[in-house]
């Protein structure tokens, strides 16, 4: 149990260091931070594997290799990728979401651009009115 949250603390810190990474350079280096943030884990992993089958186990405890490497490695390996997929998947519909909630803002936007670019007539037509009263005065004082 130790080993997963190990590897799911690599995970993170992977996953949150390629986004100081992208934050730190003018144009995002890491598109996908889900799978760049799996690389450490992979990379660790293979060092855990190699400790595992080079170094003698422990005394007193009855593990095999193979047993080691399922528990220590493989099973840890396939809860952080399929998180790593879920926490794909569950952003991609989230992005999904957030673009056409921006392009509903967007039409909206272009809706009233357009009602406000067509020109107020009513200022013009009071104007025309009032100075049509004016002359009428002058003409009957005249």
């Amino acid at each position: 149990m130790g080993a997963i949250f190990f590897y799911i603390f690599i995970f993170f810190a992977g996953y949150y260091g390629s986004n100081v990474l992208n934050m730190l350079t003018v144009r995002p280096l890491v598109n996908n931070r889900y799978i760049a943030a799996l690389f450490p884990v992979y990379g660790i992993a293979m060092g855990h594997a190699y400790m595992i089958t080079t170094k003698p186990l422990p005394p007193g405890k009855d593990v095999t290799i193979e047993s080691a490497l399922l528990e220590f490695v493989v099973l840890p390996l396939i809860v952080v990728t399929m998180g790593a997929v879920y926490f794909m998947w569950n952003s991609k519909g989230g992005q999904e979401e957030q673009t056409a909630d921006t392009e509903r803002e967007a039409d909206v936007e272009e809706e009233t651009d357009t009602v406000s670019a067509q020109p107020d007539h009513s200022h013009a037509i009071k104007s025309t009115e009032a100075t049509e009263s004016i002359a009428e005065k002058e003409e009957t004082k005249k």
